[in-house]
């Protein structure tokens, strides 16, 4: 995965509203629509939230303790911010640096399997061309004039330039699986 797709956890102050708290923060590439569901289907897995003006508060019970959440995404410049605090000058920061990794690796899976569905989309479509190819050629090879040899010797390459594609998109598949096992 190219290293300019997320950022790295940083700290800084920001405003939830009318409210000013300490916050930790990331940014990535991934259309801010798709990271307002993965947000939202996170928070809902991790307790309850209340959506107010595009502020997400979310009560967290782990281990005995309740962590109340205030979280926010943005876009900027083409980025997509994810805004979090515990509304306590952050004395809750390994719990929320904890949720901020998680979220990063559910978005990182949600992008690989979203790159897998596109790499099928694209086998399959190459692999209609080249079972095309593959049964209509003869017929051509069989009509015997030289105009339909010149259209049998261009459907050749074409099948060995599908085959060759089809082969390096089967690799891209399989690679991109074993990323997608190795995020944990």
């Amino acid at each position: 995965m190219p290293g300019n797709v997320f950022s790295e956890i940083q700290q800084k102050k920001y405003s939830y509203g009318e409210d000013l708290f300490e916050s930790l923060y990331f940014s990535t590439l991934i259309p801010k629509n798709i990271v307002v569901d993965e947000l939202e289907i996170l928070l809902e897995n991790l307790g309850s939230f209340d959506l107010e003006k595009k502020i997400y508060k979310s009560s967290v019970q782990t281990k005995g303790e309740l962590l109340s959440i205030v979280a926010m995404v943005k876009k900027e410049n083409k980025r997509t911010f994810v805004y979090a605090s515990d509304k306590d000058q952050l004395k809750n920061e390994p719990s929320l640096k904890n949720i901020h990794l998680t979220f990063i690796k559910i978005l990182k899976k949600r992008l690989i399997n979203d790159y897998i569905v596109q790499l099928e989309k694209q086998i399959k479509k190459t692999d209609k061309k080249y079972n095309r190819i593959i049964r209509n050629n003869p017929n051509n090879l069989m009509m015997g004039s030289s105009f339909f040899y010149k259209i049998y010797q261009n459907n050749e390459a074409k099948k060995t330039a599908y085959k060759s594609a089809l082969e390096t998109l089967y690799d891209e598949l399989e690679n991109t699986k074993v990323d997608y096992i190795s995020i944990k």
